[in-house]
């Protein structure tokens, strides 16, 4: 989202998974605004974390003009954020918008469209922080679902509905995902891929699926069942109308656009954020698996590049776009375990689709 602040121009994120009007330390400095930090002693809660504020500053997004401060959050030092903040759900809740997650566009609406009479019908949680849809027909315990524009990923149960589906699904194809998550730190979580999930009235077909993490459960509780990124609302149309509390959805047939995960099967992630090695963790029968890299292996180079940089080094990070090349890419990873260092040949392969979910042993399963 392109707005001013003070009259400079600003690059903001529209992100419907956090509550507030935020700006990265970076961006508030770029602007010139003064921050005043947060108490050294203030305990954030589950899934939150320490912020400082900005100074009263005049705020244009569209037809929305305000005087207001931001939340000032300072991300670690080697992430490259793209933007100088985010808008959270909070300040954008009574406005008629249209998620495209396609076009990763957000889209302000005068009146819902007329197709929308026959669309299902999820009413909005009117006092939670971030975007979440109740589900219906679960009045005693009403589940909600969340919607986070600023996450990736597909569909993030919570624990007692990954476990079920896991359970039920033990020949499925799995991968990894690795990043970063406010109120969650490093996140690694196993992902896998979906051929029907039901909430409620709402069936999504061909989707990823993987466990919500600690920050995802925190924000959207209590009932959360799932938290939908963005490939899962591609596979959905989507517009909220804030001002009446409905979100009006549309699940999408069809075969599924392409989903770039992650294709060698492993992640390499530091103990700590802003130390340590590089250490893997491997999912059996994967390409990593196969070509002989194993869990607490520590990445040195890939191919000529010194991955021991990652703190340091733009080149370095993020990982991911070397493990979601293209299947047949080859990568030569050079790895430490214990005093030997050696090199491996990895192909990648395509794991998560459709078509990796038919019956029996499939691949990285």
């Amino acid at each position: 989202m392109d707005a001013t602040i003070n009259g400079k121009p600003a690059r903001l994120l529209f992100d419907t998974g956090a509550s507030d009007l935020i700006l990265f330390r970076k961006g508030a400095e770029r602007l010139g605004l003064k921050v005043s930090e947060p108490p050294r002693d203030l305990q954030a809660a589950a899934g939150e974390v320490p912020v400082g504020t900005s100074e009263e500053c005049e705020f244009v997004l569209g037809a929305t003009h305000a005087r207001t401060s931001f939340k000032v959050f300072e991300p670690p030092s080697f992430l490259h954020m793209g933007a100088d903040g985010a808008v959270g759900w909070q300040p954008l809740r009574y406005n008629l918008i249209q998620i495209d997650a396609g076009a990763k566009q957000a889209k302000w609406l005068a009146n819902a469209p007329p197709e929308t009479a026959t669309w299902l019908k999820f009413r909005i949680r009117s006092q939670a922080r971030v975007l979440c849809l109740e589900i219906p027909g679960q009045e005693e315990s009403r589940g909600v679902l969340s919607v986070d524009t600023g996450s990736s990923s597909g569909v993030a149960l919570n624990p007692e509905r990954w476990r079920a589906w896991t359970a039920a699904h033990t020949n499925q194809p799995t991968t990894l995902m690795a990043g970063y998550m406010p109120g969650a730190g490093t996140v690694v979580i196993e992902e896998s891929w979906a051929r029907e999930l039901t909430f409620g009235p709402l069936v999504l077909k061909e989707v990823p699926v993987m466990l919500a993490n600690v920050a995802e459960r925190a924000m959207a509780s209590p009932g959360f069942e799932a938290s939908l990124g963005l490939a899962a609302l591609r596979r959905l149309d989507l517009i909220i109308d804030g001002d009446l509390g409905i979100a009006y959805l549309r699940p999408k047939s069809g075969p599924p656009p392409p989903y770039e995960h992650n294709r060698l099967g492993a992640v390499f992630a530091p103990p700590k954020m802003e130390g340590g090695d590089l250490v893997a963790r491997v999912i059996d029968g994967t390409p990593a698996y196969e070509a002989g890299i194993r869990n607490g292996d520590v990445l040195l180079k890939v191919g000529d590049l010194d991955a021991t940089k990652w703190r340091t080094d733009p080149k370095v990070l993020p990982l991911s776009r070397f493990w979601e090349a293209p299947p047949g890419t080859r990568l030569e990873l050079t790895l430490k375990r214990g005093s030997a260092t050696f090199k491996k040949t990895v192909v990648l392969r395509q794991i998560l689709s459709p078509d990796t979910g038919s019956p029996g042993k499939a691949p990285g399963g």
